[in-house]
């Protein structure tokens, strides 16, 4: 434990010539070969950054690195103190600020109506402590402020001031904004059944999606133009595709099957502890996710694991030819998930553009669909 050092185990071929580079700068223990390719050696503690990047300069991999010794054991006794210490300190800070409100929500109404509401709020409290707010005041000034609130209840939940709102019912009748029928998918009309409204389009016709149907009005006997709620059913065959791309030639990245996890502790958004791992692949992917660690404890602590996996960047060479088929089916998946149930497939088409090394499946399925509801 006096022995302040650190061990470290290698990968690679040629090792003695750097070994012996090494030497000439840095003292070597320990000195043993598991492997004809894998060794392991120890050097001393204040010497390990510099033998690490000599390490690097050489492309030698490291398997691992691991430190013992006094100062190793002080600075992990150090760094149990500070999280305790990190801890007391985040208590007392949270017992402080669980008296004041953070945070306002609105529930119930629209979104901008809760948006102009939780303005509203913020700017009427003249106190963000708990027990000083008056909750029956700061309904009656929302429902004096808004007329298209019916009723309010507010709350206080935890830090949280909760605005439950019910607005006013206006009868769509009393608005008397109509909106037109439009489609819904490209397509060829074949039969169409008008109850109200006024026509745009006829049998026959080729529509896109998004092409105006019925419009939102008739026309009494003078000529005048009535506002109306336009209803149809207008049936069109629909032409429903996928597409699917093949490259002759492209580059692909996989994951090699190494990987460093990365573990973090917070209390709300505030960091009290990372492990300190250190990132060596060039090439990598991440991924993180979240879990809470709020049980049987009364602080909200989350631990945040992140997982670097490295990845490496292969060739791949697939002719069109070969896959032809597969490429067709994938193509043609692609459409068969915006079937609807029980619905009949009348046609089916495939159609082949060809380029530089690529080639472009298009698959189409004809099928009478609805396209005004």
């Amino acid at each position: 434990m006096i022995k302040n050092r650190s061990k470290i185990t290698i990968k690679g071929l040629n090792q003695e010539r750097t070994i012996n580079n090494l030497i000439k700068s840095v003292k070597i223990y320990n000195f043993k070969r598991e492997e004809a390719d894998i060794s392991h050696f120890e050097v001393e503690y204040k010497d390990r950054e510099f033998v690490k990047q000599f390490l690097e300069k050489e492309k030698i991999e490291v398997l691992a690195f691991s430190h013992f010794g006094f100062w190793n054991f002080l600075l992990n006794l150090l760094k149990s103190y500070g999280i305790m210490i990190a801890l007391a300190i985040c208590m007392v800070i949270y017992a402080l600020q669980y008296n004041f409100i953070l945070k306002i929500e609105v529930l119930g109404g629209e979104k901008g109506l809760n948006s102009q509401i939780t303005q509203f709020i913020d700017n009427s409290l003249t106190t963000r402590l708990r027990g000083q707010i008056d909750l029956k005041e700061l309904e009656n000034l929302v429902r004096g402020e808004f007329d298209e609130v019916s009723s309010v209840s507010i709350a206080i939940i935890g830090q949280s001031l909760v605005v439950s709102v019910n607005e006013v019912d206006v009868p769509e009748e009393i608005e008397g904004e109509f909106s037109p029928i439009v489609s819904q998918y490209d397509g060829r009309i074949v039969n169409i059944k008008l109850i109200q409204g006024t026509l745009a389009v006829n049998e026959g016709d080729i529509v896109k999606e998004g092409d105006i149907l019925v419009y939102p009005y008739i026309y009494d006997s003078q000529g005048l133009q009535i506002a109306t709620q336009p209803k149809a059913e207008i049936y069109a065959d629909v032409w429903l595709t996928g597409e699917e791309t093949h490259y002759d030639y492209y580059m692909k990245s996989e994951r090699t099957g190494r990987r460093v996890e990365v573990n973090e502790v917070y209390l709300n958004s505030l960091l009290i502890y990372g492990s300190q791992t250190e990132n060596a692949f060039v090439e990598y992917e991440i991924e993180s996710y979240w879990l809470e660690l709020t049980k049987n404890l009364i602080l909200p602590l989350k631990l945040k694991k992140t997982f670097i996996y490295e990845t490496q960047t292969i060739e791949v060479k697939a002719h069109f030819s070969q896959l032809k088929e597969k490429i067709i089916e994938n193509a043609r998946e692609k459409v068969l998930i915006f079937l609807q149930e029980n619905e009949i497939i009348k046609e089916e088409n495939v159609t082949i553009k060809e380029g530089n090394g690529w080639h472009q499946v298009r698959y189409v399925i004809t099928v009478q669909r609805n396209i005004g509801g």
